[in-house]
Parts: C-alpha cells; structure tokens; sequence
C-alpha cells in the first residue's frame, strides 16, 4: 500500500467539479482510501481552494487546512508558487489522460507550472494498493494526472516552507539596508544644508 498525494489537472473546469463531487460520494475500500481532497483553482495569478473534504474529520467543515494538502496549496499559493510556475520544474505527464510519478520536487513545480489563469485541479491524499484505480477514476475526463509519494512531497514541502521563510528573511535584510542607505543619504544632505547654512553666514560677516 502507498500512501500518495495525487494532483488530477482538468482541462475543462466543469469536469473539476463534477469529479469533486463524485469524490465526496466516492465508496472507500480496503485497497484504495481516500483521506483528503481539495478543488482549486486560478484566477487572476491566484490559486484559490474552492472545494475541501476531509474524510478523516470528525465535523462536516473538515481539517484538511492543517495537513499536508493544506501546507501544498499554501506553497502554491504563496510567493514560491509563482516562482515555481514561471521557471521551474520540468513539465512531465504532457499529454491528456497520462499519469505520470513526480520525483524530487517534481509535484510542486509541475503543479504550479500547469495551473493557468481559469485552470482547475483536484489535490487528494490517498492511499493505493494500485495507482490504477485512482487514474481510471480521473481518466473519464480530461485530465492530466501527477502522483508522488505523500512523505516526499510532505519533505519537499516542507523544504519549500524553508525557502519561502529564507527568501523572506533576504528580503526584509534588503529593505534594512536600503532603508539605511536612504537615512544616510538624508543624513549626509542634513549635513552639507547646515553647512551651506553657515558657509553663507560667515561670508556675511566678512564683509
């Protein structure tokens, strides 16, 4: 059995919802269980969940916001996200209704590349005796399907939260510097004002 985080990329938004809402009916068995799920989508840049379930929680809304597919749409919804969807990550599983295995980091920058504005995707975390059932699942619509391992994508996540923090810290590093080069340069014009100042007063008094 694998535990895997599977990522069904819609080539037509409707079918996103219609698979999500079959997912929400979808009958749980022995060798293939689902445990979350989310629907997103972009929109103006931005990727937004538009649907969850939680079929390990214990009240209606759920809890999938705290675990790893809450922290992977938080990553592609973040700063990185959009850094990994304009420049990097090899694009894998090109052709509709393939399946493809991301390797290290592969799911993340895939999955950010491929989402375009108006594009739809369904995250699940699942778990697999055979991958096979899952895909033939999605595979009724027009989807392009990325699988990776759960641990590896819950480590690649959690290296890209680390990055996410680093770049952060550059940036706010940056901002104090240049906000003391701008203090310096005010300090310096302060100086040579008041010196002027009094340049001027002491010529005064020479004649």
């Amino acid at each position: 059995m694998k535990q895997n985080i599977i990522v069904a990329l819609f080539d037509v938004p409707s079918e996103a919802y219609q698979a999500f809402s079959e997912l929400k009916a979808y009958t749980q068995t022995a060798d293939t269980l689902i445990a979350q799920a989310v629907l997103i989508k972009k929109e103006n840049g931005l990727i937004i969940p538009a649907e969850s379930a939680d079929f390990t929680a214990r009240t209606a809304e759920g809890a999938w916001t705290g675990g790893l597919i809450g922290a992977l749409v938080g990553v592609l919804a973040g700063p990185l996200g959009v850094f990994l969807g304009g420049t990097a990550g090899a694009l894998i599983g090109g052709n509709t209704g393939t399946a493809e295995t991301a390797g290290d980091a592969l799911l993340l920058g895939n999955t950010a590349r491929k989402l375009d504005d108006g594009s739809t995707a369904v995250i699940i975390l699942a778990q697999e005796a055979d991958e096979a059932v899952l895909d033939a699942f999605f595979n009724r619509f027009q989807t392009t399907i990325l699988r990776q391992d759960a641990a590896a994508a819950q480590q690649d996540v959690l290296a890209a939260v680390e990055a996410q923090q680093e770049v952060a810290r550059q940036a706010h590093e940056a901002w104090k510097k240049q906000r003391k080069a701008e203090r310096r340069e005010k300090l310096d014009a302060f100086k040579a004002d008041i010196k002027q100042k009094f340049d001027e007063l002491a010529a005064k008094l020479k004649k």
